[in-house]
């Protein structure tokens, strides 16, 4: 439960003068928290991402490097390709552990395998783009991960409360 709940503060921005108001720091701590106990290869590599996006959280999330905007411009590249990253193998790993009869959960894991990374590469584009007429696509690839991380917490939550993810078996890889 703690990892849906961090997922959903590290995706969900709403910075005030400089300040970030749900603090990504806090998010990712809660993923790191929330799949400690995990063993399946998938949920240890979205923790491995949230582990690193701490430091990097401290850059993006508060106002302690303003003025050095190539620092702050390759935090933030950092952070997609993070948010990215933990995303795909949150999904990975929900659609390796689903039961035979839920359906439904490794499809909406396949959706997000594939939103994820769609997402990330715009809102990348626009932030490479972001002084020229693809800017536009930095928002665009934005409200992209928001809704692709809306849904992951949405199926994380529903996997909590159908527990069988505490019954899955540890990865053998």
């Amino acid at each position: 439960m703690w990892a849906a709940w961090g997922l959903l503060v590290v995706v969900l921005d709403l910075p005030l003068f400089g300040w970030d108001v749900l603090p990504d720091i806090v998010g990712y701590l809660w993923l790191v928290v929330g799949l400690g106990g995990a063993t399946h290869m998938a949920f240890v590599r979205a923790r491995a991402a949230a582990a690193a996006g701490v430091p990097v959280a401290l850059v993006t999330g508060t106002p302690l490097f303003v003025g050095q905007d190539g620092i702050i411009w390759g935090a933030v590249f950092i952070e997609i390709l993070l948010t990215v990253l933990i995303l795909h193998q949150l999904a990975t790993a929900i659609s390796d552990l689903a039961p035979d009869g839920d359906q439904d959960a490794r499809r909406w894991a396949r959706g997000i395998r594939i939103g994820a990374p769609a997402a990330g590469l715009i809102r990348l584009i626009g932030l490479v783009g972001l002084a020229t007429s693809l800017g536009a696509l930095y928002a665009l690839g934005y409200l992209g991960l928001v809704a692709v991380g809306i849904v992951t917490v949405v199926l994380m939550h529903r996997v909590n409360r159908a527990g069988w993810l505490d019954l899955a078996p540890p990865d053998p890889a």
